[in-house]
Formats: structure tokens, C-alpha cells, sequence
């Protein structure tokens, strides 16, 4: 495992790959290929389900059962996850699931793949940033 997913890119990745562009799109379907999620983004996913900010193509189980693929490793909220949390150095901003996805990043030692413009320069932990294409009007 070489990679985590941010929430918005395993969401993307799920529910529109139509909008990664291509590069990022070959790595996240490569056959043998196995990613990270950080267990807060199920959890971001199913808050923002369960208060109307998100609509799934299907109930939040069934969601999950499709999403969290054969090829998805869910890493743990560990003590070390939350003390390298509460101690990144300069984060740039006071979002507690991003600081538990950048410290997941780190302790793992895993590039963390993200559309997040706000941690696209962030230099104390390995990060892939992705401009997604602008979503279809269909």
C-alpha cells in the first residue's frame, strides 16, 4: 500500500470517476493496486448523509458495502494517528478530519491523494494533489 485516499477522492472515485482526471484515474483503477482509507472518512460520509449534505446512489450500507472494495484498507484511529493529530506541525487549517487524514498519511507512511486545495502545499507530509474535472450537467 502506497497510498491514502482522502474523503473527497474516494468519493469521487466511487461515485464519479468521470471527474478524475486521467492520470490519477489509471492509478486508482490499477488491478493490484491497494489504497488507504482513514476510518474518519466513513465517518465524514455517513454524517454528511445522515444531515442532508450528501446523497448517495444508494442507502449508506449498501454505500459502504460497494465502496469499501476488496482493495480498500480502512487504517484504524490509533493513539499515535491522534497525538501526530493534535502535533502537525504549521496544518493549515482546524479541520479535525483533515488533521486525523494527514496524521493517518504520516504514520503509515503513505501519500495522501487529495483535491483539497488547502493542503495541496503542505510540506510536512507526502502529498498527491488532483484538480478534479468539473462535474457533468446531465
Amino acid at each position: 500500500m502506497k497510498y491514502l485516499l482522502d474523503t473527497g477522492v474516494w468519493l469521487r472515485a466511487v461515485n464519479e470517476p468521470q471527474t478524475i482526471p486521467a492520470g490519477p484515474l489509471r492509478l486508482l483503477t490499477a488491478p493490484r493496486e491497494v489504497f488507504g482509507v482513514a476510518a474518519i472518512s466513513i465517518w465524514e460520509i455517513g454524517k454528511k448523509v445522515q444531515i442532508g449534505k450528501l446523497h448517495l446512489p444508494k442507502d449508506l450500507a449498501g454505500w459502504f458495502s460497494d465502496a469499501l472494495a476488496p482493495n480498500i484498507e480502512v487504517l484504524g484511529l490509533t493513539a499515535e494517528v491522534v497525538t501526530d493529530a493534535m502535533n502537525l506541525p504549521q496544518f493549515p487549517h482546524r479541520d479535525p478530519a483533515d488533521e486525523l487524514i494527514v496524521a493517518t498519511a504520516r504514520q503509515h507512511k503513505l501519500i495522501l491523494l487529495t483535491t483539497d486545495k488547502t493542503l495541496k502545499a503542505y510540506r510536512h507530509a507526502r502529498i498527491h494533489y488532483f484538480k478534479p474535472h468539473l462535474r457533468s450537467r446531465s
